[in-house]
């Protein structure tokens, strides 16, 4: 598949081999941005995003003022995990009643929570936020008890507009739709561009819920390969969209559920660029865009000048999954959007929107994401490393770039649905792998959250689940 892929991609293949064979070795020096340029005969961004990439996966340390030197220890080398090939044909989706059966267990509260996807409640100021909205019900009584206007308050519109200033292509506030959820936004795409029997590109493996919508909806699924480190390959996409197979697509750019990658801002440009040429819009689901570890990335909708690009998220992975308050950016869709919220839900509640514009308003939300992103990469790297300790030889689990997911691959063909009923016995809830994806992959995966405080309680149950693993 070599010939997929990029050309950053390609020149850090080759440097990695080099450093894998020992041409260049730990904390050597390696040649400057310039001087690989010239060799390579590509420009000098194209080799900073080779550096980029190789930083990420540990093979070299960028060292400020000194230059680029060879990692003192490599990273360990995983089973490969190749984008998989297949034939890229239209499926329908028929999961409902496989992904009830697996989320069900997560209303136990005798169980260890590793299934749902979500940060702790300890992790979260619940209280300050309850207090908040005590505040405004107090203090803004009227607008509290009263409907809001479809395209929401405008208090809470304004702070989400400004969340976007220093973005190339800014939205505008009186683009914003306020939601039910980042899911209400969703449907609503999904309504406006698409009708039952259409089909819709996503990746795959991808969110289970974008699956149920699509099946609930008597919509069809393309599967598009997904690499857990670069996302979605936009060379099988364009291929898609080339041969007229698909309306509309769904993905993730940043943090994606359940493989946690995020695509880097060359790829969002060309992937807007591709629903541009060829005329089909992008759904983006960026409810995880918030917690990407190193800070803020830019969703692909950044980059969307011709309003190509739906844009979903919500609060409901960084604050409060109860308060249901999301929104959506419709681009050039805004009109059809608008009447299908309109007919669908009317408005959305008054007083999530009153709290969330004053936890923005006064820094705390910030402030409070911060700290979410700090305390999940370190749960994510603690659980990481403990499933390697604690799993068989030949585990697959990488460290996601944002979110609470961890997406592992079990060795020898391990069937993760065998795997949750054990764990299910054994007091631990999981998530199969199976069911992120309309066909039959991925059955030898499983996600676990991430989302759980490191304690004893929960390396007691990896460990649980290591030994039911290495049963299968």
């Amino acid at each position: 598949m070599a010939q997929h892929l990029y050309l950053y991609e390609n020149i850090s293949e080759s440097l990695r081999c080099h450093i894998r064979q020992g041409n260049y070795r730990s904390g050597e020096r390696l040649p400057s941005v310039r001087s690989l340029s010239r060799l390579f005969k590509v420009s000098v961004n194209t080799i900073t995003q080779c550096f980029r990439q190789l930083e990420a996966d540990g093979y070299i340390e960028v060292r400020p003022r000194s230059g680029v030197f060879v990692a003192d220890t490599l990273p360990r080398q995983a089973p490969p995990a190749p984008i998989a090939h297949f034939p890229l044909l239209p499926v329908e989706v028929s999961l409902s009643e496989d992904i009830l059966h697996f989320m069900e267990p997560h209303a136990r509260p005798e169980l260890v929570h590793l299934g749902i996807a979500l940060p702790s409640p300890g992790l979260i100021a619940v209280d300050r936020a309850l207090k908040t909205m005590r505040e405004v019900t107090r203090t803004h009584s009227l607008e509290a008890w009263d409907y809001t206007h479809p395209h929401g308050h405008d208090r809470f519109t304004h702070q989400l507009s400004r969340r976007s200033i220093h973005y190339p292509v800014p939205i505008n506030q009186g683009e914003l739709l306020v939601t039910n959820g980042c899911m209400e936004g969703i449907e609503l795409a999904l309504r406006a561009l698409t009708e039952p029997g259409d089909t819709v590109a996503v990746e795959t493996p991808t969110y289970y819920g974008t699956l149920l919508a699509l099946g609930v909806m008597r919509r069809r699924a393309l599967e598009i390969p997904t690499h857990y480190r670069d996302g979605v390959c936009l060379y099988s996409l364009e291929q898609a969209f080339k041969r007229g197979q698909v309306k509309a697509c769904l993905l993730s750019t940043n943090a994606q559920n359940p493989l946690g990658f995020t695509m880097s801002s060359e790829r969002k440009r060309k992937l807007v660029d591709l629903a541009v040429r060829y005329d089909v819009p992008i759904i983006e689901n960026d409810i995880w865009g918030d917690t990407v570890y190193a800070g803020e990335a830019l969703p692909a909708k950044a980059y969307d000048e011709t309003g190509m690009v739906i844009y979903c998220n919500s609060f409901s992975k960084t604050l409060m999954p109860g308060l249901r308050l999301g929104w959506v950016a419709p681009g050039r869709y805004h009109h059809r959007i608008r009447e299908l919220k309109q007919i669908s839900s009317i408005t959305t509640a008054s007083v999530p929107q009153l709290m969330m514009a004053r936890l923005m308003e006064n820094g705390f939300y910030a402030q409070h994401i911060q700290q979410l992103r700090s305390q999940l990469a370190n749960q994510a790297t603690h659980m990481a490393e403990r499933v390697r300790a604690c799993f068989p030889v030949n585990t697959r689990v990488d460290i996601p770039t944002g979110g609470c997911a961890l997406w592992i691959g079990l060795p020898r063909g391990g069937d993760s649905r065998v795997l949750f009923e054990k764990a299910l016995e054994a007091g631990i809830h999981v998530f199969p792998g199976s069911v992120f994806s309309a066909g039959s992959r991925h059955t030898s995966y499983l996600r676990l959250n991430a989302g759980n405080p490191c304690d004893d309680q929960l390396d007691s149950a990896i460990d649980r689940l290591g030994a039911l693993a290495a049963s299968l």
